[in-house]
């Protein structure tokens, strides 16, 4: 199944399967839903509310409030896929919480499942105090951007100017979609999120989906790839003529 068709089911449908998988090895409901909270920040009564909605999967996770730092220590396989290696950053979070309720499954004690500080060396940002992985992990200190140009204007001087013809690229090409920052990422949406980019430290991420990227696979080729995912390295030219002609494939095929 492809990214965006998880991305779109709905919540109560993949809730209940995650029920019935913990069910059929003696788990409680109370413990998926601590589990699901201690990942997401939301609250067991709000998990419940969305079962009466039409909440889709994807923007369960993108609109959490208040994701786990310590999500990071969650590593190993889950559906055939390494948890820490998913590129796509919304499908890693979904990849998280398959891999916790797996562990449930399997009779792994709470305590153990809830990952702490302690179980891995993690840096904190002397500015936050938030801990990450690796040490001097690019992050957003204090409140999350609101706007797109705050994301850019948060990253380093260096990458900016990257982000920017990026971003033009992308306006120019859908005027009509809404700019707005949807799990952390400048985001263009319309009804549902047609394309998104992020700086990393080697490349700058593009993720219009993964049937964007098959489509223009051809064109592609100079690129490192994967499910939804194009990488666009700071040492060459970025290829801002096919980056619209994506971006308007992305709002024509929405």
């Amino acid at each position: 199944m492809s990214n965006d068709k998880v991305f779109q089911m709905k919540f109560e449908k993949v809730y209940g399967l995650l029920l019935d998988k913990a069910a059929r090895k003696g788990r409680t409901k109370a413990e998926v839903d601590e589990v699901i909270c201690w990942l997401t920040g939301y609250g067991p009564e709000q998990v419940d509310a969305f079962c009466s909605t039409d909440l889709c999967y994807g923007d369960f996770f993108r609109n959490a409030p208040q994701p786990n730092p310590n999500r990071v220590l969650i590593k190993g396989v889950v559906c055939g896929v390494r948890v820490e290696e998913v590129e796509d950053p919304l499908m890693r979070e979904i990849r998280c919480l398959d891999k916790l309720i797996d562990e449930l499954a399997k009779g792994k004690p709470m305590e153990k499942i809830l990952r702490k500080q302690e179980e891995a060396t993690m840096w904190v940002c002397p500015k936050c105090g938030r801990s990450f992985k690796n040490t001097e992990q690019s992050h957003y200190c204090g409140k999350p951007p609101a706007t797109i140009e705050e994301y850019i204007a948060a990253q380093p001087e260096e990458t900016q100017g990257y982000l920017r013809q990026i971003n033009a690229a992308i306006k120019t090409s859908i005027p009509e979609a809404k700019e707005k920052i949807s799990w952390s990422m400048p985001t263009y949406w319309e009804g549902r999120n047609l394309i998104q980019f992020a700086a990393s430290k080697r490349h700058i991420g593009l993720y219009p989906g993964p049937e964007a990227v098959e489509a223009f696979a051809a064109q592609l080729t100079e690129y490192k790839t994967s499910k939804g995912t194009i990488q666009l390295p700071y040492n060459k030219p970025l290829p801002l003529e096919l980056i619209g002609k994506i971006a308007k494939w992305c709002g024509e095929n929405n």
